[in-house]
Order: structure tokens, then C-alpha cells, then sequence
């Protein structure tokens, strides 16, 4: 699995969590799937290419520090979170200074325009 197919895949659960708020993500998730006549891709620990694809994007879910110049990772925020509560949808952390810059922006918008080469 690549990264593109993770990021598809994740973007598809939020689509489908969206679609049917009541149910446990794994059965909204197929039900979305099969409501569009696909197979839901259901993945497992054991995968060694799903295990790359995670360190991959371990790899390129970053940006330079604003403040320090160090390596700020990229977070998801909760959306019943301080920050969640407020707008933001993401944020990056410095390992070095412990900076925090949020974003409205999401996690998974943050990811593919990472992945894509067009760090800021």
C-alpha cells in the first residue's frame, strides 16, 4: 500500500464516520463501501507494506520549525481539544523547542500536501 492509497483510504473512513455518525468506524466504513458497490480494504498488522507506508509517512509528516528551524511534526487535533474547540484542525510541534504552530487545516490535507513535495 502507498501512501496515496493510506491518505485515500483515511479520507474515505472520515467520508464514511460522516455518512453514519451512529456506528462503529469498521461498519460505517464498509457500509460506505458497499453503498458505492466496492470492497472496503480492511487492513492488518502483518502487512509489510502497510507497515512501510506508515513509516513513510512518519517520514514526510514534518516542516522545518518557524521558530528554531528544528523538525516540528505534524499532529492531528480532537476536536474536543482547546485547540479543537476553537477552529483548529491540526498542528505541528518541534521536537527541539516544543513551538507550536496550529492550523485550521487537517491532518490528512496536511499529509498529501506534504507527501506531494510542497512543503511550506
Amino acid at each position: 500500500m502507498t501512501v496515496e492509497e493510506l491518505i485515500r483510504r483515511e479520507e474515505e473512513i472520515q467520508k464514511a464516520t460522516a455518512e453514519y455518525p451512529g456506528l462503529e468506524i469498521g461498519e460505517a466504513y464498509r457500509r460506505w463501501k458497499e453503498k458505492r458497490g466496492e470492497k472496503p480494504i480492511f487492513l492488518s498488522t502483518s502487512d509489510k507494506t502497510v507497515q512501510e507506508s506508515y513509516a513513510r509517512v512518519k517520514e514526510i509528516a514534518w516542516k522545518p520549525c518557524e521558530k528554531c528551524g528544528g523538525k516540528a511534526i505534524l499532529e492531528a487535533v480532537c476536536g474536543g481539544c482547546v485547540e479543537g474547540r476553537k477552529g483548529y484542525r491540526s498542528k505541528f510541534t518541534c521536537e527541539d523547542c516544543l513551538h507550536r504552530e496550529l492550523s485550521t487545516k487537517g491532518y490528512m490535507e496536511w499529509l498529501k500536501e506534504l507527501s506531494s513535495g510542497q512543503k511550506q
